[in-house]
């Protein structure tokens, strides 16, 4: 599959703009805050994310349900062919959502088995933001951040979620607390981010007990 493949929407213009490359760097930021040696993607996308990485010297595996995407391994996220704690970081960045939500923890369950160490996954949020950042010069200084990002949420029960995806966080019966109960129950949440500029996405850093 080639970058010009437009039946493939991870490939197409409005799908890959500014707020989803804030979302790519959010993920290649994290990953490298946690200095794994090994990490396993689960569902690659566009592959802009293990790309980059693999080009920064980490040693990346990937794997996708889809066999066109040309992943190093096919399957699914509810029963990975890995052994035990393979690798040092487990990914899955826009994946669970697309699963019904009573496998969701049977898929958790697998990306902990196995991970040495840390699991790292992003949900999409459906809310009603507004959203406001602001960037100048010695903002790193003051701050230790190189934008100052202010975010308002607000539940949007009644409106209904992306067609390709089973639930996200914020739909009426998923609030966010339902979310990090069930990560839980395989996982300590070490952090939770949200992306600059993409408040649709929620990160979650999770760590093995």
């Amino acid at each position: 599959m080639t970058a010009n493949d437009a039946s493939d929407h991870n490939y197409r213009g409005e799908y890959d703009n500014l707020v989803r490359f804030a979302s790519y760097f959010c993920q290649i930021d994290l990953v490298r805050s946690l200095s794994p040696r090994s990490v396993l993607e689960v569902g690659i996308g566009s592959r802009t994310v293990s790309n980059y990485l693999r080009q920064q010297g980490f040693e990346v595996t990937t794997c996708d349900i889809d066999a066109s995407r040309q992943p190093d391994h096919v399957a699914d996220v509810r029963s990975l062919p890995f052994a035990d704690g393979s690798y040092d970081l487990v990914m899955a960045c826009e994946v669970l959502e697309h699963i019904p939500w009573q496998d969701v923890d049977a898929a958790t369950a697998q990306l902990a088995r196995v991970s040495r160490r840390h699991v790292l996954i992003s949900l999409p949020y459906l809310s009603l933001y507004f959203e406001a950042a602001l960037r100048f010069p010695l903002a790193r200084a003051v701050s230790k951040t190189r934008v100052w990002d202010i975010c308002l949420r607000l539940p949007w029960f009644f409106r209904r979620c992306s067609p390709s995806h089973c639930w996200e966080i914020g739909m009426k019966g998923y609030p966010l607390r339902k979310v990090r109960t069930l990560l839980r129950r395989h996982l300590n949440i070490r952090r939770e981010v949200r992306p600059v500029l993409n408040p649709k996405q929620h990160f979650f850093v999770l760590e093995k007990p």
